[in-house]
């Protein structure tokens, strides 16, 4: 019996212990109300609310079973309003003010050695605290950003700097500060941005983190922090990067990390960590990076992983893992996952030729053969005869006795089906025979000169198109629309005209990433483009592309990255784009003298101070005017702004001064 079961069994014979004293002296004094204080009732309320978290898989032992009595006990054990181990505690804080805040600063001064700082312009002044080197404050004076990197900061982070309550931003990378992280830092509800990393912070994550609600990016990598990482870090529910990397992390890896919904960055490379991989992390639906490398990490790979369906690196190297490697990994390695790191495991069975091409390849494992299928293989020797293929640069193993999988350019599956191409220099037309890969899923033909047939249509497993700079001389068959499939859609590049964009690209209803930019695509830009609720990146940057931005592009509530500079829009920009709360680039401006200008008019809408995570916006050389909107003070993760070229008044709301990396405001005053 292991000492934490020991434990908890002494825990339940105490309390059956003191149940009966407690029945006892009831007995002698006759008795009580139910439920009442001294009653059976209530003391074991208490005893079991003290009672440790159970592991996992054991039920947790009620009233009547500890007892043995079955249904005759009636009293209901006391509520509290105290969480459980996993649970997030509330922290009690105080009134704060601008004053407050003074002091804080101060405090923090003295103690990380301030008199030899490599820059504390204007510390411990009279000035306004937003004049003091690497502070921000709001219009109320409160401190928002405290950004002293690189600094030569030495001793220890205050618990003062967890009054700093509109505090937004704490970044204090590479420096020589030392001790432990503050558990009052879990007072700054208002935090989104916290970087300690490279400081040679101690002792465990204080699990007071937890009520960092607003926390996008916690960043403790390079440091020496020790224990295990918190239950609690699973409540911070907005969070979208989390590195712990290189610490002496120790224990497993917590299940509720799992809970992290809005996570893109999961980081935790060089730890101790021990354990199995938790199959609740196939639940972060929009996580693109995990990393796991050089930890102690036992069991299998979980299935689970293969959910994410937008994972983009995935390293599990220096590791203990076992057994096979789940198929799933193949369906994320055909569409968006890049790189796999398995090396250094004690897998079995075999890998795949996919997976071997994304980097996954472990000597020690041997590489899956499959079965051929001859319609799969007529089908790229049609390929092959009619688009050049003596010519093409590289030709490896095609035509030959080699399986398929064997050939340059060609994935299979585990039955051996071919499900990805990627070709280059390839000339002359697509045969109809390429309609027949069913089990196609990746379609990569960048830099080629070859016409597209409408046989593509047929294509039902395919998910992604790369038609990346080639050279068509007919348009695009209207058959891709029946792609229901298609989640990646690449038709940029080449700088050669393309027409204009077809509607029937908003019939594609799963598509996430359209890449129409530098194409030359002329006309006006598609309102049906309005129907692609899944879509993330919309890039039709470069074109000769007129009219108004379409409201409708409001709609695309999913949307991250919308680039439309150097086209010739005109018309004002619609409100209706402050609707787009995930976008994080808005691109409307110009950057080439080379290219195209847009021409928007009319004032800025206030509505864009919505986009409370928009990290990029330019708006250069159109024809905007009026004041600049207040509400742009709102976008508190907003590192560049371009204005030039306009004809805008007013001013920049003080709250962007030190937060904007590169700053051209076109002559625009901070309020």
């Amino acid at each position: 019996m292991t000492s934490r079961r020991a434990g908890r069994y002494g825990t339940l014979l105490s309390v059956v212990l003191a149940l009966l004293l407690a029945m006892a002296l009831a007995a002698c004094s006759g008795g009580g109300d139910p439920g009442g204080e001294g009653t059976p009732g209530s003391l074991l309320g208490r005893a079991v609310e003290s009672e440790p978290t159970q592991e996992a898989g054991e039920p947790e032992p009620t009233r009547e079973g500890i007892l043995g009595i079955g249904s005759q006990s009636t009293a209901e054990p006391e509520t509290t309003d105290e969480p459980t181990a996993a649970e997030c505690r509330p922290l009690a804080s105080g009134p704060t003010s601008a004053e407050t805040d003074r002091e804080a600063l101060a405090a923090f001064y003295n103690a990380t050695d301030g008199p030899n700082w490599r820059n504390n312009d204007n510390w411990l002044s009279d000035t306004p605290l937003g004049e003091w080197h690497g502070v921000a404050t709001d219009d109320d004076g409160r401190v928002t950003v405290l950004r002293l990197e690189e600094n030569g900061l030495s001793g220890e982070i205050p618990p003062e700097v967890g009054s700093l309550a509109n505090l937004e931003w704490l970044l204090l990378k590479e420096n020589d500060l030392s001790g432990e992280i503050p558990s009052e830092l879990g007072s700054l509800a208002n935090l989104k941005v916290l970087r300690l990393e490279e400081i040679k912070l101690s002792g465990e994550i204080p699990p007071e983190l937890c009520n960092l609600a607003n926390l996008e990016s916690l960043d403790l990598y390079y440091n020496d922090l020790s224990g295990e990482i918190p239950p609690e870090l699973g409540d911070l529910g907005s969070l979208q990067s989390l590195n712990l990397s290189a610490n002496e992390l120790s224990g497993e890896l917590p299940s509720e990390l799992g809970s992290l919904a809005n996570l893109e960055s999961l980081d935790l490379t060089g730890n101790e960590l021990s354990g199995e991989i938790p199959p609740e992390l196939g639940n972060l639906a929009n996580l693109r990076v995990l990393n796991l490398r050089i930890n102690n990490l036992s069991g299998e790979i979980p299935p689970e992983l293969g959910s994410l369906a937008n994972l983009e690196w995935l390293e599990l190297d220096y590791n203990e893992l076992s057994g096979e490697i789940p198929p799933e990994l193949e369906n994320l390695a055909l569409t968006t996952l890049w790189s796999v790191g398995l090396e250094g495991n004690q897998f079995s069975g075999c890998i795949s030729d996919l997976l071997r091409d994304r980097g996954g390849y472990d000597g020690e494992i041997p590489v899956c053969t499959v079965e051929e299928h001859p319609g799969d293989t007529e089908a790229l020797i049609a390929l092959y005869e009619a688009t050049g293929g003596p010519g093409w640069q590289r030709s490896d193993n095609w035509l030959s006795w080699d399986p398929i999988g064997e050939w340059h350019g060609v994935s299979v599956d585990a039955n051996g089906r071919v499900v990805a191409l990627s070709l280059g220099s390839l000339r002359g037309e697509l045969p109809p025979e390429i309609g027949n890969l069913a089990n196609l899923r990746v379609l990569r033909i960048p830099n080629n000169s070859v016409e597209i047939p409408p046989e593509l249509g047929n294509l039902a497993n395919l998910e992604v198109l790369d038609l990346t700079d080639n050279y068509w001389s007919e348009g695009l068959p209207p058959e891709l629309g029946n792609l229901a499939n298609l989640r990646q859609l690449y038709l940029d590049g080449a700088l050669f005209p393309r027409g204009e964009i077809p509607p029937w690209l908003g019939n594609l209803a799963n598509l996430e990433v359209l890449e129409l930019s530098s194409a030359v695509w002329s006309g006006e830009i598609p309102p049906e483009l309005g129907n692609l609720a899944n879509l993330r990146v919309l890039n039709l940057y470069q074109n000769d592309l007129t009219g108004e931005i379409p409201p409708e592009l409001g709609n695309l509530a999913n949307l991250r990255v919308l680039h439309l500079g150097n086209n010739l829009l005109s018309g004002e920009i619609p409100p209706e784009l402050g609707n787009l709360a995930n976008l994080t680039v808005l691109n409307l401006g110009h950057d080439s003298e080379w290219s195209d200008k847009n021409q928007l008019s009319g004032e800025l809408p206030p509505e864009l101070g919505n986009l409370a995570n928009l990290e990029w916006l330019n708006l250069k050389d159109n024809d905007l005017s009026g004041e600049l909107p207040p509400e742009l003070g709102n976008l508190a993760n907003l590192g560049r702004l371009n204005l030039v070229g306009n004809q805008l008044s007013g001013c920049v709301p003080s709250s962007l001064e030190g937060r904007l990396g590169i700053s051209l405001l076109g002559n625009l005053p901070y309020c």
